[in-house]
């Protein structure tokens, strides 16, 4: 019940004392968090489609729309789907260089007809890591397999179901290991590979 009176505010408040600060008071810190290394199981950096919904896009996306949504949802790799849903491969920003386009326009293909389709990877051209040895490696293992091959994203694939299950990434692996990249440009395994080991004697155990 509402005290019209106003009264009720005034009965509930109470008076909060000011005192002078102690000298053996120091700030308060959150617990020590212990990122995760080059001995932290892979499965740490892994985007697991099960639990993160893949992004995705069409394939008839003109290249202009890709571009500015992948900017605008800081994302650097999209799942392409054809018009039945199904996986058919990727795309990346890096696939989408002046180089690029220049050489479908060159093709025969007019500017604004160019689509997702034009620059994609296509699942026939990926190399994939599988879900179980993934499960049992460590992020070295991953970096160097990575390093090794020149690549910014692998897809993790569960070869018991036939399943895309996840992608492992550059970007992420850097964010995990706490190294600071310049995100104007996608960092590669080589970036990562470089950074650790000038950094961290442990890489030693991966060279």
């Amino acid at each position: 019940m509402v005290d019209q009176s106003g009264d009720l505010g005034r009965k509930i408040m109470r008076n909060i004392a000011l005192y002078e600060l102690n000298q053996l008071d120091e700030l308060a810190w959150p617990e020590t968090y212990q990122g995760i290394t080059l001995d932290s199981p892979a499965i740490s950096v892994f985007t697991d489609f099960k639990k993160s919904k893949p992004i995705v896009i069409q394939a008839d996306t003109p290249i202009n729309e890709v571009e500015q949504r992948m900017i605008e949802e800081k994302v650097r790799l999209k799942i392409v789907l054809d018009s039945s849903q199904k996986f058919i491969g990727v795309i990346s920003l890096d696939d989408l260089n002046d180089q690029e386009k220049i050489k479908r326009i060159a093709s025969g293909i007019e500017r604004t007809d160019l689509c997702v389709r034009h620059f994609m990877r296509t699942k026939e051209e990926l190399k994939v890591i599988l879900f179980r040895e993934l499960k049992r490696s460590k992020i070295g293992d991953v970096v160097e397999m990575l390093r090794a091959n020149g690549l910014q994203h692998c897809l993790v694939v569960d070869s018991e179901v036939h399943q895309i299950r996840g992608i492992v990434s550059a970007s992420d692996l850097a964010k995990g290991l706490g190294i600071a990249m310049n995100l104007s440009v996608s960092p590669t395994f080589f970036d990562i590979f470089n950074e650790v080991y000038s950094e961290a004697p442990l890489f030693k155990a991966y060279g």
